[in-house]
């Protein structure tokens, strides 16, 4: 009896504090959580204690050793082989453009096209630019003393930059080749970082080229670039309403899919409800630098991910829904696009098949399991069409990372906006390229 209470009140003596370690760790407070945790660490730990004052002690020592060698033996395994991928990214230039790609490695996937626009200088702009963005967007989560989450439209407005490449006026990235006429209807278009273009200069982002398409098909429209970095279409639903008769009678473009898939999702939902506790345990413990943990983490969260890609997929599709509604109310024309991305790509490039190697299997699974949502829905949606397939067959490669684009791929996405509009009836009828 003396050994079975010693065992129980040393395994809890370790498990208590440990769980709420671990609990912090994971931002869980519930103390009924905090209670099923204790259990479930400390009822084997005293198991173990108690093992350990019997005749099973030296297996018991023996399996323990063994099983912690095979652990470490696999740590180092996994930190060495990070080690290695590691050096061998950041040896390909200086600095990351995109998620983790290196400049130069951008700069030879781009090909040079339309010209080699990737310069030196048009870096350190890019970097000036980003360092604008992030300074404002610090100052605004700042001053944020609501509690209420971030409003990204409001947190954009009031960035201003300008130089060579880049221009922003209160948070709308600079459109180029606008007519200079007065009498003009608008295009908004709305989407994240995709349609922000920060990878390529003013003059070749996918709303320029697009402008530049209307202007040769004698169409009197000016775009309007109202991307985002990491701006969901709910967040830009949000900034549409607040335009209010801004877009009475014009076209309105949701460029959509990317940031919509679950990996930025802040809505109806949490990762403390949608995600195991197991799970969230072993990203914490991954965090501390544990690639033991990290890989664990990546082989068992895509079953809890799917989730936040089905949640995701039911807040977007309602945004979405609710800005049709708002468009038809005040007299203008909506098409939501859903956006490609490297895994709807179905001829890669041999760059494209090691870039999709890059990242997590987490990210691939959000995307696949929203997007099969997401196709389903736009084929019986009338405002809505798929542009998954547009990049297939490409002449050469258009990522530059798992979604951003080169201003190869710029104009593909142009000149499917265009051809869309076009379809629809929605430009004269003497519009051609």
């Amino acid at each position: 009896m003396a050994q079975v209470l010693v065992a129980i009140l040393a395994g809890f003596v370790v498990a208590i504090p440990s769980t709420f370690w671990l609990l912090k760790k994971v931002r869980i407070k519930s103390k009924v959580r905090h209670f099923q945790v204790s259990l479930a660490l400390g009822l084997p730990t005293a198991l173990f204690i108690y093992l350990l004052q019997t005749r099973f002690a030296l297996p018991i020592v023996i399996i323990t050793v063994v099983l912690s060698l095979l652990v470490v033996a696999l740590e180092l395994s996994l930190r060495r082989l990070v080690a290695k991928l590691t050096a061998y990214r950041v040896g390909l230039g200086n600095g990351k453009f995109g998620f983790g790609v290196a400049f130069e490695e951008a700069r030879a996937a781009a090909g040079a096209y339309p010209d080699d626009y990737m310069t030196k200088d048009f870096w350190l702009e890019k970097q000036e630019f980003m360092k604008s963005c992030s300074l404002h967007k610090a100052d605004f989560i700042a001053k944020n003393v609501s509690g209420l989450p971030v409003n990204s439209f409001k947190m954009h407005a009031g960035i201003d930059f300008q130089s060579p490449n880049y221009g922003m006026c209160q948070g709308v990235r600079n459109t180029t080749d606008v007519p200079g006429v007065t009498d003009i209807k608008r295009l908004t278009l709305l989407g994240g970082s995709t349609v922000l273009c920060e990878e390529v200069p003013d003059r070749l982002t996918n709303a320029s080229i697009l402008q530049r398409f209307l202007n040769e098909a004698k169409q009197n429209i000016q775009v309007i670039n109202y991307g985002a970095s990491g701006a969901t279409s709910i967040d830009r639903v949000r900034m549409l309403l607040e335009l209010s008769d801004a877009i009475e009678g014009d076209y309105v473009v949701f460029y959509f899919g990317v940031n919509d898939s679950g990996l930025h999702i802040n809505t109806l939902v949490t990762i403390q409800q949608l995600t195991w506790i197991a799970v969230r345990a072993l990203k914490a413990l991954s965090e501390l630098g544990l690639e033991t943990a990290r890989w664990l983490y990546g082989e068992l969260s895509p079953h809890s991910f799917r989730k936040f890609s089905r949640a995701a997929v039911t807040d977007t599709i309602g945004a979405l829904n609710e800005a049709h509604e708002y468009c038809v109310s005040r007299g203008a024309q909506m098409v939501a696009i859903l956006q490609p991305n490297l895994y709807t790509l179905r001829t890669k490039s041999q760059y494209e098949r090691q870039l999709e190697k890059r990242y997590s299997i987490d990210m691939r699974t959000l995307v696949l399991d929203a997007y099969r949502r997401y196709e389903e829905w736009v084929k019986e949606t009338p405002y809505a069409v798929s542009a998954t397939h547009i990049f297939n067959n490409a002449t050469a490669p258009v990522f530059l990372d798992w979604c951003h684009v080169n201003a190869r791929g710029n104009e593909i996405v142009a000149k499917f906006i265009f051809e869309e509009l076009q379809r629809r009836g929605m430009l004269s009828s003497d519009s051609k390229l």
